[in-house]
C-alpha cells in the first residue's frame, strides 16, 4: 500500500496543520516514510508496525537519536495527516542504548503485586516468560498452546520464524486462572486491540510506580536479559525471540552470567 507520501509533504504547511515545517524538515520526513513504505512491503500502515521499525533499525545499531528523529516524523504522519490523535509511538533517547533495560526479578514481582485483575498477572507473567512480541500474543489461540509438553506456537508476522516456544507451568497456571476467570469461549485468548494493551501497560506502570517505563518491548528485553545473566546460550535465547540474525541477539552478551559465577569458584 502506498503511504502518499508527496501528498503528506503537501500537507505538511496547509492552514490546519498542527505547524508548519522547513524545507529541510520536509525531506528528512520524505526520508523517513520512503524508508518505512519499504519496511511495509505493501502492508497496511499502523502505528504497531512503526512500533517495530523503530525497534528494528535499534536492533541494527542504528544511533538512537537518528531513530528518534524517524520517530518523530512518524507521529507526525499518524497524527496530523491520518487524524490518529491518540497513537502512542515510543522513541529512544539520544543516549547509546548499549545493554536493552530490563527488569529484574524483584520488579517482575512489584508489578504482579499490583495486577489488579488474572488478565494482568496473565500478560505480565507470558510477556516476561516468553518474550513475546504484543502482536504475537494478541493472535493466540486455544490451539497454540500444548498444556502437556509447555510450549506455545509463536506466530512470526515480522521474521516468518514461527514455531514452538517453551512457556512455563508459572504462565500456563496464570494463563489457565485467567481464562476460567473470563469466563467467554473466544478463540482467542487475549481478544484485545493492540491499544487496549499499551493503555493496560500506561496504567500498571503508574501503578506499580514506574512511570513512563513500562512498554511491550521492556518484557521482551527482560525475557532475554534474565536468561543470558541464568547461563543460557546466545543461540537458545535468538531462537526464543524468533531473531533472524544472531547479530540482533549479541547486545544481550555483556551480561554477567551469574550461573559462570558459580560454576567458577575463586582459587584463593
Amino acid at each position: 500500500m502506498s503511504l502518499r507520501i508527496d501528498d503528506f509533504i503537501e500537507h505538511l504547511n496547509r492552514r490546519g496543520t498542527l505547524s508548519p515545517v522547513s524545507q529541510n524538515t520536509k525531506k528528512d520526513y520524505r526520508s523517513t516514510l520512503e524508508q518505512f513504505q519499504r519496511f511495509l512491503d505493501g502492508r497496511q500502515p499502523t502505528p504497531e508496525l512503526a512500533q517495530e521499525w523503530i525497534q528494528q533499525l535499534l536492533d541494527r545499531g542504528r544511533k538512537p537519536a537518528t531513530v528518534a528523529s524517524h520517530g518523530f516524523a512518524l507521529r507526525r504522519y499518524f497524527s496530523d495527516y491520518l487524524k490518529q490523535r491518540d497513537i502512542v509511538i515510543l522513541l529512544p533517547s539520544a543516549e547509546s542504548p548499549g545493554i536493552p533495560d530490563y527488569l529484574e526479578l524483584d520488579e517482575i514481582q512489584k508489578l504482579l503485586d499490583n495486577c489488579q485483575t488474572p488478565m494482568e498477572t496473565a500478560l505480565v507473567t507470558i510477556l516476561s516468560d516468553t518474550g513475546l512480541r504484543i502482536s504475537e500474543l494478541l493472535v493466540l489461540t486455544n490451539d497454540d498452546v500444548d498444556w502437556e509438553r509447555g510450549f506455545i506456537f509463536a506466530h512470526r508476522e515480522k521474521t516468518k520464524k514461527e514455531g514452538w516456544i517453551p512457556i512455563s507451568r508459572q504462565s500456563l497456571d496464570a494463563l489457565k486462572q485467567y481464562l476460567s476467570w473470563r469466563g467467554t469461549k473466544d478463540k482467542k485468548l487475549f481478544p484485545f486491540e493492540y491499544y487496549d494493551v499499551w493503555l493496560w501497560l500506561r496504567k500498571l506502570s503508574k501503578r506499580a510506580g514506574m512511570g513512563k517505563r513500562l512498554h511491550s518491548h521492556l518484557f521482551r528485553h527482560t525475557a532475554a536479559a534474565l536468561r543470558r545473566i541464568a547461563g543460557q546460550e546466545l543461540t537458545d535465547i535468538a531462537d526464543l525471540l524468533g531473531h533472524k540474525k544472531l547479530d540482533t541477539t549479541r547486545r544481550y552478551e555483556a551480561l554477567k552470567s551469574q550461573a559462570l559465577k558459580e560454576r567458577i569458584k575463586p582459587i584463593f
